[in-house]
């Protein structure tokens, strides 16, 4: 065993299944894979996790609530003692999907929010859908569950930013993650979506101008993947020191491949649950290369000049093979862009 690190955090497509098609989708979600894992499959790997020092676990999908045993898995993790989360678009949500939730003892619950309600119900492709969010998100916070608003950011939904800050502080969201749109899935065919170098900045300079603002009324704006890096926009602690994928992290797909984030095509795999345990997926010495093998040399055409390369490695895996087709060249970056534009 070269490598000594664990996967702390598992990102779990629970099913490719979902009720929606959303036009900004990196999966392309819309029916189950052909061969699912079952529920006597999931449990077994459930119990894969406790010696590799897993500690946390996040449902997605698809849409996780649309598998119908997600509760029993997740019932089964938390007798483990390992920390379950999910994250949802919303359409299902009701009193009785939370209760359950409560029952099983998820942790917390991300819901996706994507812009105002015209912005929202146009990108989810469902007319209504915003104020089933709006419900949805008075639900989980008077279940007492603790709860994350998730925003995809892209072009239409940019300058809304400010107009959702004032919403969902005066209902009372205390944690907003705004993510870069990655170029995967029906993304990369919508191109009308997908953010400028100018949008980009635009985005870090919201946050860094409303970070204050929202510790003031305690709230927390938390940049998601792909945010940054290196610039006075770039407020993250620790500082970026890389892509954690493979080396901290991991994602489990619907059929039981490994990737090293969930957010990867299905073309990037380390291995299947269903021919050897996570294990030996984990520690093989050929398994996340992108990542812990990493060399200058591996850099590609925006990363290889930057003189912090050695500490960045390139950047977000995902939005680097997304926008490029190759590892360690992520072009949405602060520090680059502003070094483009010098």
């Amino acid at each position: 065993m070269n490598f000594e690190g664990f996967p702390f955090i598992v990102g779990w497509e629970l099913t490719l299944a979902c009720n929606l098609s959303c036009r900004h989708c990196g999966s392309s979600a819309s029916q189950p894979k052909a061969m699912e894992l079952t529920l006597e499959e999931s449990l077994a790997i459930c119990d894969q996790f406790k010696e590799l020092l897993v500690q946390e676990v996040n449902f997605t999908g698809g849409e996780p609530l649309l598998r119908p045993d997600w509760h029993r898995i997740a019932s089964y993790l938390s007798k483990l003692g390992i920390v379950t989360r999910i994250i949802t678009n919303g359409l299902t949500l009701g009193p009785t999907t939370i209760a359950q939730m409560k029952a099983v003892g998820i942790s917390g619950v991300g819901i996706s929010l994507d812009g105002l309600e015209a912005t929202h119900d146009y990108i989810r492709g469902y007319k209504g859908l915003f104020k089933r969010i709006q419900t949805g998100i008075d639900l989980i916070l008077n279940a007492g569950l603790q709860l994350t608003v998730i925003t995809t950011v892209n072009t239409l939904n940019l300058d809304e930013l400010p107009s959702m800050f004032e919403m969902l502080k005066s209902v009372g969201v205390s944690r907003w993650q705004v993510q870069p749109i990655f170029p995967l899935g029906r993304a990369r065919k919508t191109s009308e979506l997908c953010l400028t170098e100018q949008g980009y900045i635009m985005l870090g300079k919201f946050v860094k101008d409303f970070g204050p603002q929202a510790e003031k009324a305690s709230m927390e704006i938390r940049p998601g993947d792909s945010f940054g890096y290196f610039t006075e926009f770039d407020m993250r602690e620790p500082l970026w020191r890389g892509c954690p994928a493979g080396l901290l992290a991991c994602g489990i797909t619907s059929d039981g491949k490994v990737k090293g984030c969930l957010s990867l095509p299905d073309e990037v795999t380390e291995g299947d649950l269903r021919q050897t345990d996570l294990w030996n997926i984990w520690f093989h010495p050929a398994s996340f290369t992108y990542t812990r093998q990493f060399a200058g040399e591996k850099l590609g055409s925006f990363c290889h000049s930057c003189d912090k390369a050695e500490q960045c490695h390139g950047g977000c895996s995902a939005m680097s093979y997304g926008s490029t087709r190759s590892f360690h060249n992520d072009p949405y970056c602060f520090y680059g862009i502003k070094l483009r534009g010098s």
